[in-house]
C-alpha cells in the first residue's frame, strides 16, 4: 500500500478510474456526512455486494486508510485520492475471476 498526499494505491494493477469505466459500474455513494463509523460499515457492505467485475465509486470524509485496508484483505482493488473541496474518492472494484468474455 503506498500513500501519497493527493493519492493512494491499494493492489491495484492499472489506474482504478479508466479500470472502473471497463467494469459493470454499481453505483456511488457519498458517505461525508455520516457519523463514524457509518462511511466504513456502508463502503464495506457496497463493496461486498459488488458482483465480479463491478466497481463502486465511494465518497468519505477523509483519506480512509482502514478501509483501504480492510479491502485489500478482501481481495478487492481500491484506488482512492483527496478531493480539493472536502474528503477523498475512493474506487472499489472487485476483480472478474474470468475476465471479460472473448466474442
Amino acid at each position: 500500500m503506498a500513500f501519497f498526499p493527493n493519492r493512494s494505491t491499494v493492489a491495484s494493477p492499472v489506474p482504478m478510474p479508466a479500470e472502473a469505466t471497463r467494469a459493470t459500474t454499481t453505483g456511488a455513494l457519498d458517505l461525508r456526512a455520516l457519523p463514524m463509523p457509518e462511511p466504513m460499515e456502508r463502503a464495506l457492505a457496497a463493496a461486498d455486494a459488488l458482483p465480479p467485475g463491478g466497481a463502486l465509486s465511494v465518497l468519505t470524509p477523509f483519506m480512509p486508510m482502514p478501509l483501504l485496508e480492510v479491502l485489500a484483505e478482501r481481495g478487492l482493488q481500491a484506488d482512492a485520492e483527496l478531493l480539493p473541496d472536502h474528503g477523498a474518492r475512493v474506487w472499489i472494484r472487485r476483480p472478474d475471476p474470468h475476465g471479460p468474455a472473448d466474442d
